[in-house]
């Protein structure tokens, strides 16, 4: 699929359904939340690959993580998510980007992806996801 067409396409999902619409909804992100077992301590750059309207972010900005990024292809689930945090959405930083092309400026402690990586169907499309996984963790940079 092409970045237009894929734009199109989440941009549609989230224009016409709801959060709680969505077969991945999860009311508190459980899994999710077990950032602390990776490491993860509050000052540590979190981002979240295709967090769309998810609540990850409402849950990691509510347990005080300082700095959250949350990437999507769909700025309309971005909207859904800013509107729902309301105040607190100005502690996150939000990337409207197609994670195969996206070029980011920084590294990242934890990169989090509950399912984006399982919508890039095409291989070319998974391996320039994983070469900005890879080249955008801290950890890549440690021998």
């Amino acid at each position: 699929m092409n970045d237009v067409s894929r734009q199109n396409h989440w941009e549609k999902v989230y224009t016409t359904k709801g959060e709680n619409e969505v077969s991945w909804f999860q009311e508190t992100p459980a899994p999710s939340l077990l950032l602390e077992l990776v490491g993860a301590i509050r000052s540590s750059a979190i981002i979240d690959v295709g967090g769309g309207a998810s609540r990850l972010v409402d849950s990691l900005v509510s347990q005080g993580y300082e700095d959250v990024t949350v990437l999507d292809l769909s700025a309309a689930a971005l909207a859904s998510a800013r509107s729902r945090m309301g105040d607190k959405a100005n502690r996150v930083e939000w990337i409207t980007a197609d994670v195969t092309t996206w070029e980011p400026s920084r590294t990242y402690d934890v990169w989090h992806d509950r399912a984006a990586f399982h919508f890039l169907t095409g291989p070319k499309d998974q391996l320039l996801m994983l070469r900005g996984f890879d080249a955008h963790c801290a950890w890549a940079d440690t021998p």
